[in-house]
């Protein structure tokens, strides 16, 4: 066995796998946003959902990362089932891109002397200050070295007339029928889990077909194997998902295998149109194996969308009842929304769509202590409503620390640009959210301690936590209404909504100044029971608190 041959093989493939990163993540952090709304417009229908899976994969060179990208929006409820299925039919269809990139750019100019000046220009812009400049210089870096990448490849790859005895043990199985058809598929579906890249999976077919290893039915299967094994991503994705984000993984898996048995079973005719199309035998102008196989791709793509597109409803349902099935058998309700611990493909964008998902989760989550607290206060005392207040805290706890130790890891992941407001903001949120659970619990305990000890508050003091109680509950409504007007925190930087939060903070200070004051005066004259009064103004302090953190979820960004 060449060893060097080896080495220099698996250098060249990860040089290019690190460019088409380097792309992909470097164009995500630069249209993030862009890409989110794009992708909330596109998806309307299964045409345009199609379309934008198309255009998104085209342009960031990275059918696993669109993938991963709607398995974390379908996860956060930014889209529905339907419409990613769509996306996801549209990223196969874009990720036959770089085949065609290959087959005409690679293999016919001097590629490393096309490839320097590229990451020489990018390491230009990467020093700006600029974050657009400074996300294309990354782009040019990481296109550059995808073709060096591709250089070594090619390189590595001995030519067959020269050098027969390099890969000859794959000789043996091409002689097999149609059983070699299904061994190479085997083999491009395991090296596409291996390296987690079905873009360079392709390129590596593609050397082996042009250098004369494989023949061109064996490179046709490996084409059909990859296009199985790039949808692992996507399900290691989802594994830490709700049941929505296993959905749309299992449909991108089930999506390729249907058409990789279409294809077997149609092999021939389907070999046959592609040569049709090509007029070059492969075998005569080994310059046309590169085309025969990208349009073999490419085809395969289009026209497996073309079958499956009008059964995007009965392909949801189907998936929909296996992933219930399974769910209902471990007896564990995935429905709500999870953070993803997104494998190969750890994005800033799919973090921070995660993130932001999941801290409006659990302000809203708070509207129920705030519910609760205020049967507590203004109803019979109720000590399964405290036992629910306590019980809800501990999980809003456990949720905070989850939402924390993944900013932690979002951070060490680099964050760049605008995202570092936005995780400063998430933060002060997330920190919201804790204080407020901790005086709605606080409270909680003060009724059930008043309760045994046979305090309770006088009719004045009643009636004033109820105002306070009105108080809250409006700022609650400017704060989720909001919320659920927008896809991320934006919207509360509207000066409208941060003018009427600021005066709802400002009635709760004017109104528990005014009501001490009243308390002070029934203490001067004697006129008020003290143990009732002090548990009055303790709770009154919990609401205040309450009041403040959030009016600070509403200016966090500041």
């Amino acid at each position: 066995m060449n060893w060097t041959l080896l080495i220099q093989i698996f250098g060249g493939l990860a040089i290019f796998i690190f460019g088409m990163k380097l792309m992909s993540e470097s164009l995500q952090r630069v249209a993030g946003d862009r890409l989110r709304n794009f992708l909330s417009s596109m998806t309307r229908n299964r045409v345009s959902a199609v379309l934008s899976g198309v255009l998104i994969t085209s342009t960031i060179q990275s059918s696993s990362a669109t993938t991963v990208l709607v398995v974390g929006f379908v996860n956060a409820g930014l889209m529905q089932l339907t419409e990613a299925i769509g996306v996801i039919m549209g990223a196969n269809i874009g990720t036959t891109i770089t085949a065609w990139i290959v087959s005409f750019l690679g293999f016919k100019f001097n590629i490393a002397t096309f490839a320097m000046p590229a990451i020489a220009l990018g390491m230009i812009f990467q020093f700006s200050k600029k974050e657009s400049r400074s996300g294309f210089g990354s782009f040019l870096i990481g296109f550059g070295f995808l073709f060096l990448g591709l250089d070594y490849l090619k390189s590595s790859v001995p030519d067959s007339a020269k050098d027969p005895e390099s890969f000859q043990f794959l000789s043996q199985y091409t002689n097999m029928g149609f059983y070699t058809i299904l061994l190479f598929v085997l083999i491009g579906t395991l090296l596409t889990i291996v390296i987690q890249s079905s873009s360079a999976s392709t390129t590596i077919t593609i050397t082996l077909a042009f250098s004369g290893f494989i023949p061109i039915e064996a490179a046709y299967g490996m084409i059909l194997g990859e296009n199985i094994g790039t949808t692992i991503t996507a399900n290691l994705a989802a594994i830490a998902g709700n049941r929505n984000a296993k959905k749309a993984a299992l449909a991108h898996t089930v999506f390729n295998i249907f058409g990789v048995v279409w294809a077997l079973l149609f092999f021939q005719a389907f070999s046959h149109l592609v040569d049709t199309l090509i007029p070059e035998d492969p075998l005569v102008n080994k310059e046309s194996t590169r085309f025969h196989i990208s349009l073999f791709h490419t085809l395969f793509n289009v026209i497996n969308t073309l079958l499956l597109i009008w059964f995007v409803n009965t392909l949801t349902k189907f998936v929909s009842r296996i992933v219930d099935l399974l769910a209902s058998k471990t007896a564990k309700d995935k429905s709500s929304i999870r953070l993803l611990q997104s494998g190969a493909v750890k994005t800033t964008e799919l973090a921070m769509v995660e993130l932001i998902e999941y801290t409006k989760k659990i302000i809203r989550d708070t509207y129920d202590f705030f519910r609760l607290t205020e049967q507590l206060l203004t109803e019979s005392y109720d000590g399964t409503r405290v036992s629910q207040v306590l019980k809800k805290e501990e999980e809003l706890d456990q949720v905070r620390s989850q939402v924390l130790q993944y900013l932690n890891e979002v951070q060490e992941m680099g964050i760049t640009g605008n995202y570092g407001k936005d995780v400063l903001g998430i933060m002060e949120r997330v920190k919201a959210v804790e204080e407020m659970g901790d005086n709605f619990a606080s409270i909680a305990r003060k009724v059930r301690k008043s309760h045994r000890q046979k305090i309770f508050l006088e009719k004045s003091g009643l009636h004033t936590v109820k105002e306070q109680i009105e108080i809250i509950k409006h700022h609650y409504e400017l704060l989720l209404g909001n919320l659920e007007r927008s896809e991320s925190f934006d919207i509360l930087g509207n000066p409208q909504i941060r003018n009427q939060s600021r005066e709802y903070r400002f009635q709760m200070i004017q109104f528990i100044k005014k009501s001490e004051s009243k308390l002070r005066k029934k203490k001067f004259q004697k006129k008020s029971n003290y143990l009732a009064s002090l548990l009055y103004r303790d709770i009154s302090r919990n609401l205040d608190n309450i009041s403040r953190q959030l009016n600070a979820s509403i200016y966090a960004d500041v």
